[in-house]
């Protein structure tokens, strides 16, 4: 099975001059799954692809820049033509405010979106324990993920492709050092990683759960992976050189997530 990674974005906090915030499509033979939904991130997929291509969307977490745009593609996903329903998977423990999400921007004047997310999307909790999260069979993917250390209820993803050709794909979400992302990029032939950081104190790191290019470097050596995407960066000014801290602590592939760049696998 043939498996491609897309950027959609890769900025933390918000938009930039570089692109949305956190975004990213799985191209898999059966349609397109999209992993976070930062601000920006619609305007980007429907500039070049059709929307009712995505297959599935997961969540890592629902910081605003990970999840605002959940509600933009709602909208769209109701009307003014309301599409099949798709999965949607977000942290089981922190549901309730996706639920909260649609009370303030619901319309109930017109059908399908009194409840834009839930109207649109079949919305499903993330165990965060590793066990394979069910949905995904028919794309030939595998979904597992696993506890992120962050202030909300936050994931680290593993995508493992069936059949006998098997490919990973991990995703750290926003996450500082913790067990769940070792497990999450174990041996993956690609980690997207956040690197949120050049330099930063230990609350910024340790105490909200972040990375810098270097830590993102060392576990990515510690997990085995094969080829490194730093993402999540803070400003635009770290662009040039993420990268090449990174490779400080990591001797595999290292690429710096840019709006458009394609990985195949």
């Amino acid at each position: 099975m043939t498996l491609t990674l897309e950027i959609l974005g890769s900025n933390a906090t918000a938009p930039t001059a570089h692109g949305p915030a956190s975004g990213y499509l799985l191209h898999t033979e059966g349609g397109l799954v999209l992993v976070d939904a930062g601000p920006g991130v619609m305007a980007e997929l429907v500039s070049r692809h059709d929307l009712a291509d995505l297959r599935a969307i997961v969540v890592t977490h629902l910081h605003a820049d990970h999840s605002l745009d959940l509600m933009a593609l709602a909208y769209r996903w109701t009307f003014p033509v309301a599409l099949d329903r798709i999965p949607l998977y977000a942290p089981a423990a922190d549901l309730a405010r996706l639920r909260a999400f649609d009370e303030v921007f619901g319309i109930t004047s017109l059908p399908g979106m009194a409840m834009p997310i839930h109207e649109a999307f079949d919305v499903r909790g993330l165990h965060l324990d590793g066990r394979e999260e069910p949905g995904l069979e028919a794309l030939g993917l595998s979904l597992r993920s696993y506890r992120a250390h962050h202030p909300v209820p936050a994931a680290c993803l593993r995508f493992t492709t069936t059949g006998a050709d098997r490919r990973v794909v991990a995703f750290s979400g926003d996450t500082g050092r913790c067990p769940g992302l070792e497990e999450a990029a174990h041996e993956a032939d690609l980690l997207v990683c956040e690197a949120t950081y050049l330099e930063a104190d230990d609350a910024a790191l340790d105490g909200h759960g972040h990375l810098t290019g270097l830590m993102a470097g060392t576990a990515a050596k510690q997990a085995g992976v094969r080829h490194l995407v730093v993402s999540h960066v803070a400003t635009d000014d770290m662009r040039p050189h993420v990268g090449g801290q990174a490779a400080q602590t990591f001797d595999g592939v290292v690429s710096v997530a840019a709006r458009g760049k394609r990985f195949h696998l």
